[in-house]
């Protein structure tokens, strides 16, 4: 399933060496150096901001006075710009490009000689199902069409989450719109691009078609996107966010709900019509195995949230 690859992201990193140390990033090349703070973001960024309040954490509500009304302009801004598009194109400008380079780098000799294959591109997750099984998925998704009342209720879920936002996550812990919780929403930004890119390495590599391809009497309730089907990356995505707060704070009382956001935004996908019941299991199997290079690479940014919560 992994192929030798030496272009793309790591090929650009590879030509743009830099030397990273626990408080600045410095060009190898003699470029202008760059200070990063303590999760590993440039100095002078603007934090992203973090409504109603959680009866579950009393810390939250203690934080809420904080200028409720300023962060409630952050999230705007911010949603527009999540609302443009889909996936890691709505939020390009966020992207983290240093976690990105930790990914790419080898924990031995040179750490800016490119590995041919890293471990986190070739997981092991269950390969799509032959043409058989596949047969079977597709009537169930025609099953699952075939119930109009469930699948119109739906819908506005399933138009909201295409443009996928932090902010069903944020909801539950009780976050949204307070401020002292910018470290924990902009991890999960960041887990949002970089499960993006992995993701899309995953669809190129095993290049499964989309269940319209395969079943024409398929009628997706949202446009097709152009990339292959398996892995999920809406799967991905969420159940990513998920384990990793689970890392950052397992005894909050609302992990159980964030799975079950995650959840039904996988499934999600499936009622409209872009998904296989196996993408999103593939989804959620990736994101359980790529979270201990999650944590590697965006090691500052967990240790910024947790922090923001005792």
């Amino acid at each position: 399933m992994c192929e030798p690859g030496g272009g793309g992201v790591a090929a650009f990193l590879n030509r743009h060496p830099y030397e990273v140390n626990a408080e600045r990033v410095l060009p190898l090349d003699g470029g202008p150096a760059h200070p990063v703070g303590a999760d590993g973001s440039a100095v002078g960024d603007v934090p992203m901001g973090g409504a109603a309040l959680s009866a579950l954490n009393k810390s939250v509500r203690n934080k809420s006075s904080l200028n409720k009304n300023k962060n409630k302009n952050k999230n705007k801004n911010k949603n527009k710009m999540a609302g443009t598009g889909g996936g890691g194109a709505a939020l390009s400008s966020l992207m983290p490009a240093l976690e990105l380079r930790r990914l790419h780098q080898l924990p031995e000799a040179d750490p800016f000689t490119v590995a041919r294959r890293f471990v986190w591109e070739c997981l092991d997750i269950c390969l799509p199902p032959g043409p058989d099984f596949t047969r079977l998925e597709t009537a169930v998704l025609l099953a699952m069409q075939a119930r109009d009342a469930e699948r119109m209720r739906r819908l506005p879920d399933i138009e909201a989450q295409a443009a996928f936002s932090v902010e069903e996550f944020l909801r539950p812990l009780g976050i949204s719109e307070v401020a002292g919780y910018e470290a924990t929403e902009g991890l999960f930004l960041n887990i949002l691009q970089a499960t993006e890119y992995v993701g899309l390495l995953y669809k190129g590599r095993i290049d499964r078609d989309r269940p319209n391809v395969v079943e024409p009497r398929l009628r997706p309730l949202l446009a097709v996107p152009a990339h292959q089907s398996f892995p999920s990356n809406h799967a991905f995505q969420a159940h990513s966010i998920v384990f990793a707060f689970n890392a950052i704070l397992p005894e909050h009382p609302a992990t159980e709900e964030l799975q079950r956001i995650a959840q039904n935004v996988a499934e999600n996908r499936e009622w409209a019509g872009l998904h296989y019941p196996s993408d999103t299991l593939a989804g959620k199997e990736l994101a359980r195995r790529f979270v201990p290079y999650l944590r590697d690479a965006f090691a500052a940014g967990f240790l910024a949230a947790q922090s923001e919560w005792h």
